[in-house]
């Protein structure tokens, strides 16, 4: 008999009015999906993104208990004949949890899919890192879930009789190799958008250095232009000075310094104009 739970404490009490034995609370501790076959008892447990993010199956001689937050759609009318052959309850319902938990990990990944289509145009490192882990988090589960399609199809386990839902079962298992390389290839591809995000990063830091030679040469020429009528002042502000030195040279040396501030004021022009900053 088949009896689905909503909550894990639901569960424990239906396995503890049973007299089952199982240390549920250490199995939903993992991270990945899990497997075990003691004769009499096994246990299936899947991690799965949804509210609650558990899914566990604990198959017995008379019952199955199973807690799981997917809901299944009448497969009691396409299983009929499954259901009625020895194991086949239990042979249906594990196909079944399979199937679903594929689902959700292939929704997840497309999830995860569009978020680094929308990296791809705006490239952010912390969220193509945060990205990142998750793919490797998912492809983890992937494989995990692959490997125990694998050992479920080869072993000869009682419970659980491939035969039964052997076509279905093949497209299950291609279908999830499918997922499984589909997460692997987008693994290289958060390589590719951390390069991407790196160039973009190396583009802003040259466009600021610019900015900066920019503000630095207005503020140089400005400054050399100033100083020459500095130079100016201080020399004719000064009468021992001027008086002394530049008394008989004061047209001279009014014209070299109106000079040397046009100079200044042409190749600090000229230096501005090569800086292209129209095409910037």
């Amino acid at each position: 008999m088949i009896k689905i739970f909503s909550t894990i404490d639901d569960l424990k009490k239906a396995l503890a009015s049973a007299k089952i034995q199982k240390d549920i609370d250490s199995v939903l501790k993992l991270d990945l999906p899990f497997y075990d076959y003691g004769g009499k008892i096994s246990v299936l447990f899947f991690p799965i993104y949804a509210e609650e993010g558990k899914c566990i199956i604990v198959i017995s001689k008379k019952n199955i208990f199973v807690h799981i937050s997917i809901a299944f759609n009448n497969y009691e009318k396409r299983y009929r004949e499954v259901l009625k052959k020895s194991y086949g309850e239990t042979t249906t319902i594990t196909f079944l949890i399979l199937k679903n938990v594929l689902k959700n990990y292939s929704e997840q990944f497309q999830k995860i899919r569009d978020r680094m289509n929308e990296l791809d145009v705006r490239p952010i490192l912390d969220e193509i890192e945060e990205s990142g882990r998750a793919l490797r988090r998912l492809t983890d589960k992937m494989e995990s879930l692959v490997e125990l399609i694998i050992i479920l199809k080869q072993r000869e386990i009682r419970q659980f009789n491939v035969s039964l839902v052997a076509f279905d079962y093949e497209i299950l298992a291609t279908e999830a190799r499918y997922w499984l390389e589909r997460c692997r290839s987008h693994i290289y591809r958060i390589a590719s958008l951390r390069t991407k995000s790196e160039m973009q990063s190396n583009r802003e830091l040259n466009d600021t250095m610019h900015r900066l030679t920019v503000i630095i040469t207005f503020l140089t020429i400005v400054s050399i232009v100033v100083s020459v009528p500095g130079t100016i002042g201080a020399i004719f502000g000064i009468p021992a000075l001027s008086e002394a030195y530049f008394q008989n040279y004061v047209g001279i040396l009014v014209i070299i310094l109106i000079s040397v501030t046009f100079i200044s004021i042409l190749l600090g022009f000229l230096y501005w104009n090569s800086l292209n900053l129209k095409k910037r």
